[in-house]
C-alpha cells in the first residue's frame, strides 16, 4: 500500500495571506513550546507533537480549526470559538475544537495550546 507524503506546504498553498499569517504564527508558537515538539504533516492536517499529539490544525479557506488534547468537560467557561468535538467525527487528536478566524481568537487559542502541552505532559 502507497503511504502519501505531505508537506506543510501543501496545506497553505492557495490559502488567502490572512490565513497563511494566522497559520506560520500558531506554527511558530506551538514549535516553540518544546525543542522536541515534531510537524507531522497528514493528508487532511498538520498534526504537532511531542510524545503524543497535542494539536491537530486544520487549515481551510476562511479559518484554522485546532483540535487540542483537552478534555472539554474540565474546561470552565470556554470561550465562544470552542466547542466539545468528543462526539462529533472529525480528522486529528484531541476533543477541543477552537475556531481562529482572526487575531483576537489566535490569542485565545494560544492559551488553550499552552494548556494542552502542559497536560500532555510537556
Amino acid at each position: 500500500k502507497a503511504i502519501g507524503v505531505y508537506t506543510f506546504e501543501q496545506h497553505i498553498t492557495g490559502k488567502s495571506e490572512s490565513i497563511k499569517d494566522i497559520v506560520l504564527e500558531l506554527r511558530d508558537f506551538i514549535m516553540n513550546l518544546d525543542s522536541a515538539m515534531e510537524e507531522v504533516p497528514k493528508k487532511l492536517y498538520v498534526a504537532y507533537r511531542t510524545s503524543q499529539n497535542i494539536v491537530c490544525m486544520e487549515i481551510k479557506i476562511q479559518k484554522v480549526v485546532l483540535y487540542l488534547k483537552l478534555n472539554p468537560k474540565e474546561i470552565a467557561n470556554p470561550p465562544n470559538i470552542a466547542r466539545d468535538v468528543s462526539n462529533i467525527g472529525h480528522f486529528g487528536t484531541g476533543n477541543f475544537e477552537i475556531t481562529v478566524k482572526g487575531v483576537n481568537s489566535l490569542e485565545v487559542a494560544k492559551k488553550f495550546i499552552t494548556l494542552a502541552y502542559e497536560k500532555v505532559g510537556g
